[in-house]
């Protein structure tokens, strides 16, 4: 079992402050050293290497599930990828935040911040690109859409709300981008 999956599993279980190097390279059957050898941060500078590949694979799932032909059914999908993707891996959002290592800066933790934000603002811009209606609205659309889920997503995480009162919600901010992208392609 490789470094990253051992973290993503007790990170997952046990939480990141929880986890030592020492469970990292117990579960990975790696020795101490190596994890130091790769990761000279540490524990941090793993959270960091699993937080891009989450932002890698987040990005691979949405992108499968846009090869629809209608751009309201390409936003729809996406929205509908994000959620089950979130869903799935209950650890890639606050992962893709670095939530649980925003007070370091190690150059791992710089540069995945970096392309984790680059990578999903590409992502953005290609779903924008899809929807037949000017640029800049587009982007909006599906920059409001991301930012309801995470902000739903946000409210679970923390027992804000509860998983029944997060899935109607998440229903509702469907129904209003698929209003809104329809609005939009309409004027």
């Amino acid at each position: 079992m490789s470094v990253l999956n051992s973290a993503e599993r007790l990170f997952t279980l046990d939480g990141y402050r929880a986890t030592t190097v020492d469970a990292l390279a117990k579960e990975a059957d790696v020795a101490l050293s190596s994890i130091y050898a790769n990761f000279p941060g540490g524990k941090a500078d793993v959270y960091a290497a699993l937080a891009c590949r989450t932002a890698n694979d987040h990005v691979s799932v949405m992108r499968a599930a846009t090869t629809a032909q209608s751009p309201k059914s390409t936003l729809l999908n996406a929205f509908d990828a994000y959620v089950e993707f979130h869903s799935v891996r209950p650890l890639a959002f606050r992962l893709l935040a670095l939530t649980d290592v925003d007070d370091q800066e190690t150059e791992l933790i710089i540069r995945a911040r970096e392309h984790i934000d680059s990578t999903l603002l590409e992502l953005t811009d290609e779903l924008a690109a899809g929807i037949e209606a000017p640029t800049e609205e587009a982007k909006l659309l599906v920059l409001l859409a991301w930012a309801t889920i995470n902000g739903i997503l946000s409210l679970r995480h923390r027992g804000s709300i509860t998983q029944a009162t997060a899935d109607t919600l998440i229903e509702l901010a469907r129904a209003d981008s698929a209003r809104r992208l329809e609005d939009l392609e309409n004027a």
